[in-house]
């Protein structure tokens, strides 16, 4: 099989649809009762199954620890989420989502699903299975670590 070369101008063109569907998604829910940074914040808190402290939810997404802190003060306010002492060292706090949290996260990703299911339930077949195939590609390269230098 030939090697492909990727142009700067095809992975800026990827990267320009990618962006519209993720804009397009976020607009879809606009109604959502929490702002962006709290909603992705419940889903990182979420993947980390209860295991989640608030320096590496600081770390997951990429925010200082100031504005995480206001972050997690309003979630909790807002009965989002529990927090608790860690059971093998009290000096650690762990974060999960409360019931009410998970229910916010959940309203928010059927929003966005509507969307996209009537929006692909509108394609022809053979594009909707072309998409769908390079859904599994794109979250390869969403978990992909960035590319070492090249020897010469």
């Amino acid at each position: 099989m030939p090697h492909l070369t990727v142009t700067p101008e095809a992975a800026s063109q990827l990267r320009l649809q990618l962006m519209a569907l993720t804009r397009r998604l976020r607009l879809e829910a606009q109604d959502d009762e929490l702002p962006f940074a709290q909603l992705s914040l419940l889903a990182c808190i979420e993947r980390a199954d209860g295991t989640a402290t608030p320096s590496a939810l600081a770390r997951a997404e990429k925010l200082r620890s100031s504005n995480l802190a206001s972050l997690l003060r309003e979630l909790e306010t807002g009965g989002l989420i529990l927090r608790a002492a860690d059971p093998e060292d009290g000096r650690k706090v762990r974060v999960r989502l409360s019931e009410a949290g998970r229910s916010v996260l959940e309203a928010h990703r059927l929003r966005k699903d509507d969307w996209l299911r009537a929006a692909l339930a509108g394609l022809p077949p053979q594009r909707l299975e072309l998409l769908l195939a390079a859904g599994e590609v794109l979250a390869e390269l969403a978990a992909a670590e960035p590319p070492t230098a090249r020897q010469p």
